[in-house]
């Protein structure tokens, strides 16, 4: 899921190329080739917690190796056990392990007692061998809205400068934290599990996880289920100006709900005609924030509204309202505290942006090579999105201009076949991931299926009870939904 921490962390050309399918297996045949070091979770010792080598490049298996971190909580109901089912929350730089570890708090007992619940932490995430950088002096006046070309060349120049910190610290793993990298690292789990097929629920930015281990190793999929599909195959452009769209679409409706619903915090306001005014007052006289990197603008507050669009009800991951919490921060906001929009700084080493950078950056061709080309960008965001302004995390890709390693995985349409039926469930008006991808996704998926849950928030695993049973009930026994089956909750 594309969480707060990670949109927040976001802030601070041609076909790919794959080697063969068999390359998980390459590097020696069998489970032994991939040997898992187990031992009891610190704090949950009924789980074990396990690390595993791979090769840093798949191009390359019998070369440097790299350590990914996971995590393996038993089927409650051994008996009626069905296999192994890989979680993967989102991000990019959503770490898997701890899924797993605390699998009671985020999935069903049903899912629970007929599968051992797998988390991996892709590589350069959480604690897999990480991206660590070294953060360059701060540049006052940084934007990813430059206005002039002096401010473009500044975006670009800190960029850099980010970009090689995080080169020279991690070495060449940071050219090697494509989507495509991590889908081979889960068929040397499956192997090193003994599993024979892969399940697999993938939410947001895991169902591009699950999508390529699909195309690379369809015989070994069993059932997967998209969670709000995360389209990978058109322009970084097309793929913007969509985004775009669903997070003006969902502030909208926050708007809206706000207006006319007494527990909104500012119930009866014209809520979005308040935020525009409240950042165009952030931008002329920018707010301090004790302990921020620097005083909250009105870019800070456009670029950090989306993830509080994700929810509207009570979730697994957000006991609060993401519609509450956003109007709570626009009413703080308003009497001097910005606090909630506030970017914290980053500091060199390893943070949890240095991950979600380095694979978006492997993961995007920007498309952006000039002031003119950035101009274009901002009047896009503009006329789409008169409130948010592009505000998105597709925006904050704009982090990889001037990135100093090529994208390993540029956008590019896949082409699966093979696999039984792939499950894709959306929203109508997800914020982040738009219902128009998930039919995009499918096209890419022979077989596959779409289930629309009508309805607001990022994913549906933990926003609809209708839609989690949907889910479960296609891992557990492939019972697909019938064509007009509807969630509404």
């Amino acid at each position: 899921m594309k969480t707060r921490l990670l949109a927040l962390a976001l802030m601070l050309g041609a076909v790919v190329a794959t080697p063969s399918a068999s390359a998980a297996q390459s590097a020696g045949s069998g489970r032994d080739a991939f040997p898992i070091s187990w031992s009891p979770c610190p704090d949950r010792p009924e789980v074990r917690c396990g690390t595993l080598r791979v090769p840093l490049d798949w191009a390359h298996p019998r070369g440097e190796k790299i350590t990914l971190a996971l995590a393996r909580h038993a089927a409650t109901d051994p008996a009626h056990r069905v296999g192994a089912l890989f979680v993967n929350p989102g991000g990019p730089g959503g770490g898997g392990a701890q899924i797993a570890i605390g699998a009671e708090l985020f999935l069903s007992a049903e899912l629970l007692a007929r599968f051992d619940i797998i988390g991996v932490d892709p590589r350069g995430v959480a604690g897999s061998t990480p991206i660590s950088c070294r953060v360059p002096e701060s540049e006052p006046g940084y934007t990813l809205f430059p206005r002039t070309q002096a401010q473009f060349d500044q975006m670009v120049r800190v960029n850099r400068a980010l970009g090689r910190g995080c080169l020279e610290q991690t070495g060449p793993l940071l050219g090697h934290v494509d989507t495509v990298s991590a889908a081979r690292d889960h068929e040397a789990v499956r192997i090193g599990l003994g599993e024979r097929t892969f399940n697999w629920l993938g939410l947001s930015y895991g169902t591009q996880i699950g999508a390529n281990y699909a195309e690379l190793f369809p015989q070994r999929v069993r059932a997967m289920v998209f969670d709000a599909a995360l389209d990978h195959s058109g322009s970084s452009l097309g793929l913007l100006a969509d985004e775009i769209a669903s997070e003006e679409d969902a502030f909208n409706r926050f708007a809206e709900w706000c207006r006319t619903t007494s527990t909104c915090p500012m119930a009866g306001q014209d809520v979005a005609r308040v935020y525009d005014q409240m950042v165009a007052r952030a931008d002329a006289s920018p707010i301090p924030v004790a302990g921020a990197d620097h005083p909250v603008t009105g870019e800070d507050i456009r670029l950090t509204t989306p993830p509080y669009l994700e929810f509207k009800e009570a979730t697994a991951f957000d006991p609060v309202s993401g519609w509450v919490k956003l109007a709570t921060a626009i009413r703080n906001t308003l009497a001097g505290d910005a606090s909630a929009f506030a970017i914290p700084p980053l500091p060199s080493g390893t943070h949890p942006f240095f991950g979600s950078a380095a694979v978006a950056c492997q993961d995007y061709a920007v498309e952006v090579r000039t002031f003119a080309d950035m101009q274009r960008r901002i009047q896009l965001g503009r006329y789409l999105a008169p409130h948010l302004q592009g505000g998105s995390q597709s925006w904050l890709v704009n982090r990889c201009i001037g990135w100093p390693v090529p994208p390993a995985n540029p956008s590019r349409a896949l082409n699966v076949r093979g696999v039984p039926p792939v499950l894709i469930v959306n929203a109508t008006h997800d914020s982040n991931t738009g219902y128009k991808w998930a039919h995009v996704v499918a096209g890419q998926i022979r077989g596959s299926v779409v289930f629309t849950r009508v309805g607001d928030g990022h994913t549906s695993y933990f926003t609809s009870p209708c839609a989690r049973s949907v889910m479960d009930r296609y891992l557990i026994d492939r019972v697909i939904p019938g064509p007009w089956q509807v969630c509404t909750d």
